[in-house]
């Protein structure tokens, strides 16, 4: 994929990467450096070969097999609905978005790729979502520094959120789900009874050279 694009473009692919990567950046920082980037965000992920949602969306396609025109799903980290367009190519129709950069949607929208569009956080709060309306949460690729540092209470919304029997995926580079705060709060919900941990994928080389991680819990 990347040997398509110029030398200049794989270096602004690069520091874009770096930009929206960075360490110790708080949450209004982080949707901040997401609106800056969000017109050319497709193309940088290009650049940088993210296979992330594609990823999601074929672990999607494996475990619901049938009926998938009527599954609900709601993608967390929904940016400029990578992952929702990579699971309508598999047959999946009704597809809600979380996503707290208002720029990023827009880029959505343009491409009509949601059926709700909810400009919102994963975070220490309440989503306004009614409990058991989806099937599926997708959580793809959501920033590092985000996601490394949720608190149980958004995990405790993504379970919330679901359907009982539903399944909540997450994929993102192995090294964030190596981080110990990171594997706490999800071992704490298993602990509970909340979800359970049904696979556990591993995938070399999904973008800019890391390793990837899939998560796919059961809802209890």
């Amino acid at each position: 994929m990347e040997g398509t694009f110029t030398d200049e473009e794989k270096e602004e692919g690069d520091r874009c990467f770096k930009f929206l990567v960075e360490k110790g950046l708080d949450n209004d920082a982080i949707v901040k450096r997401f609106d800056c980037v969000a017109e050319k965000y497709d193309k940088i992920q290009a650049i940088i070969g993210n296979d992330l949602p594609m990823w999601m969306a074929e672990s999607l396609a494996a475990l619901y097999t049938h009926s998938r025109n009527t599954v609900s799903i709601l993608d967390v980290a929904a940016g400029t609905g990578l992952a929702s367009c990579e699971m309508r190519k598999r047959g999946f129709l009704h597809i809600d978005g979380l996503e707290p950069s208002e720029k990023m949607l827009e880029q959505a929208k343009k491409k009509n790729l949601y059926e709700r569009y909810i400009c919102d956080i994963l975070a220490d709060k309440t989503l306004d979502i009614t409990d058991d309306t989806y099937n599926i949460v997708t959580v793809v690729g959501l920033s590092s520094e985000v996601f490394s540092t949720l608190p149980t209470k958004a995990f405790e919304e993504l379970v919330r959120v679901t359907k009982s029997g539903g399944h909540i995926l997450m994929n993102h580079f192995d090294y964030i789900f190596q981080r110990d705060d990171l594997r706490a709060n999800l071992a704490s919900l298993e602990d509970r009874g909340q979800w359970k941990l049904e696979d556990k994928q591993i995938k070399p080389d999904i973008a800019h050279g890391f390793t990837g991680h899939l998560h796919i819990y059961k809802v209890l």
